[in-house]
């Protein structure tokens, strides 16, 4: 690309020089258009390495018109003809960009400047002005172009903004949908260690074997916990632009081991049914895992244990559909402790699988049982 405007810079010149008339314009015209065409064009090739020397380079150009153009008039040195029209458009692009590129405590003064060398240039292609009202009026016209040029460069710069704007925003979003990430895994995790923590308490003298068999456990979800945590932090250092190895997320093929987990830690009686229609897209597949580490854990937290529990992923006419339900054994098995106050991952998961464009509910199941439901198209 950088090659491509150079060669226009070689072009732009060539043009001017063969829209050359007699009398051949004099230096006070000529060099100052080449100026502001190279400069404009080289702007442009260089951006965005360019940015920080682009005020001082619009305001430059502008003061050497405005001077040149004085000059000038003091000694009239041919007609400027076609040169003041390439002129004014280098300028005007210098406008645009510095408008739209540089602070605005740089560009205010170095547009001003640019403004006020584009308003004289007029005054080489008009006949001799007879009153200094009709030459205030020709430059009054002639600076129609620097306002369009300050519009597009306001305009430009406002896309600037709300792209920004909207990158913000999805950063945003992400560190959100992290968070949930987290209570999703984590929490799963850390419910099975304080129940196994509970549960060795009173096997600690009783049965020291099956204690430290508890103890092991709660270290493997610890482990996975931490984990868990990894990868989030991982995710956030991708978001912000640091180099770092991706791990995916689990899936279906990481089902089996969640439901062994969870049924080694008071509910046995777990069953696992996985017949979805193929393929299955990732972004799905992740979602259900999540559904299901969430249905899990609140099952863990709030029903008795010994419950049955049954997780299904199959085939309902090419949707996918996601059942988890739980029924106590003996309704009036005491419940396992849990907090008193809801948490937010069910209506974290509901947006999760609204996003892929299914449906999602959870409810009581008869009057011992919890139903969670999910249907992706």
């Amino acid at each position: 690309m950088k090659k491509v405007l150079a060669g226009l810079v070689v072009v732009a010149c060539a043009v001017v020089a063969a829209a050359l008339r007699e009398p051949f314009p004099g230096p006070l015209v000529t060099v100052p258009a080449l100026v502001a065409v190279v400069a404009a064009i080289g702007v442009a090739a260089w951006l965005p390495g360019s940015r920080p020397v682009l005020p001082l380079l619009t305001g430059a150009v502008g003061v050497l018109s405005a001077v040149s153009v004085i000059l000038w008039l003091a000694d009239r040195g041919g007609n400027g003809g076609p040169l003041t029209y390439f002129h004014t458009l280098g300028i005007l692009a210098l406008i645009a960009m510095t408008v739209r590129w540089s602070p605005a405590r740089h560009a205010v003064p170095a547009a001003a400047a640019a403004a006020l060398g584009e308003a004289l240039l007029p005054l080489q292609v008009v006949q001799p002005v007879s009153t200094v009202v009709e030459g205030v009026a020709i430059g009054v016209f002639w600076s129609l172009g620097t306002a369009g040029a300050v519009g597009l460069g306001v305009y430009l710069r406002s896309l600037d903004a709300s792209r920004i704007r909207a990158v913000r925003e999805a950063r945003r979003a992400q560190r959100v949908e992290l968070a949930r990430d987290l209570h999703d895994f984590v929490a799963h995790d850390v419910s099975a260690m304080v129940i196994q923590a509970q549960a060795a308490q009173i096997l600690l003298d009783r049965a020291p074997e099956e204690a430290a068999a508890t103890l092991r456990a709660i270290e493997a979800d610890g482990t996975r916990a931490l984990a868990a945590m990894d990868r989030t932090v991982r995710m956030l250092r991708e978001m912000e632009g640091e180099d770092v190895p991706a791990e995916p997320l689990p899936g279906l093929d990481d089902l089996p081991a969640l439901v062994h987990r969870f049924a080694e830690v008071g509910f046995p009686d777990t069953e696992l049914e996985l017949a979805p229609p193929e393929p299955v897209p990732r972004e799905v597949a992740t979602t259900i895992y999540r559904v299901v580490v969430e249905a899990l854990t609140n099952i863990r937290k709030h029903a008795p244990a010994g419950s049955s529990v049954s997780i299904r992923v199959t085939d309902q006419g090419g949707a996918i559909l996601l059942t988890v339900a739980d029924r106590a054994r003996a309704p009036e098995q005491p419940r396992l402790p849990g907090r008193s106050r809801p948490g937010v991952g069910l209506a974290g998961l509901a947006e999760r699988v609204q996003a892929l464009g299914g449906t999602f509910g959870a409810g009581r199941q008869g009057d011992d049982g919890w139903l969670v439901k999910a249907v992706f198209p």
